[in-house]
């Protein structure tokens, strides 16, 4: 909120305006998470507001900290409502068309993935895997080569594994940083929403992991023949 910044919307047209925030927004068009594809937009947006308009700088502000929330996992009944109200507000309040494009944005958002929102407020889920109080990393056992890369490369200490070990993953320690993800050159390690994969609890020696049997496809299997005897 500068002087200079000031300046630029009182000077700006309403096509230059609309450019901006359009681009601003276009940054995020690639996030699959219409609710963390808010949190970034408004995140962004609100630093270059001029901050003289108060319905405009309040209601970005709190658009982005209703985002925020629940991306974070703290998002409440009637959320959603007050994202509705606030674009609203912006439309119709702000003095310049900074806030009136951010709030057709947002509303366009909100209204265009309203069921992404409710998933993320109500059930503590995230479908596109993106917020990270949604979703835990894992070691695929059978990609896992026991490099060790991951290990000395998380900070956390949240990972247990030796040379030529599955390694496994403590999500109570992980930050879901992704640090770990990075220097994967066997792509073992993933992400799980809801349902984690069967893993083992402990690290051991590379492929030494029944995948199959873990998830019961070998004890299924043998409980189909005796039915079928």
């Amino acid at each position: 909120m500068t002087l200079r910044e000031r300046r630029l919307w009182k000077q700006a047209s309403v096509e230059e305006i609309k450019d901006f925030v359009t681009q601003a927004y276009n940054q995020e068009v690639e996030n699959p998470c219409p609710v963390d594809k808010m949190r970034a937009f408004t995140d962004n947006i609100r630093r270059t507001s001029c901050g003289e308009c108060v319905i405009c700088r309040e209601g970005i502000l709190q658009l982005n900290v209703l985002a925020e929330g629940i991306t974070q996992g703290t998002g409440r009944d009637g959320d959603i409502e007050v994202i509705t109200e606030v674009s609203d507000n912006l439309i119709i309040g702000s003095c310049c068309n900074y806030g009136k494009e951010v709030g057709k944005i947002t509303k366009k958002i909100i209204e265009s993935d309203q069921e992404q929102f409710e998933k993320h407020i109500k059930r503590r889920r995230c479908d596109a895997v993106v917020c990270k109080k949604f979703f835990s990393y894992y070691v695929a056992p059978e990609k896992c080569n026991g490099c060790n890369k991951c290990v000395d490369q998380c900070l956390k200490k949240a990972i247990d594994g030796g040379k030529d070990l599955i390694h496994i993953i403590d999500s109570s320690l992980c930050d879901r940083c992704g640090e770990c993800v990075t220097v994967c050159e066997a792509f073992a390690i993933q992400k799980a929403g809801p349902v984690v994969p069967k893993v083992p609890t402990k690290p051991i020696a590379v492929g030494s992991f029944d995948n199959q049997l873990q998830n019961g496809g070998g004890l299924m299997t043998r409980k189909r023949r005796r039915r079928s005897e």
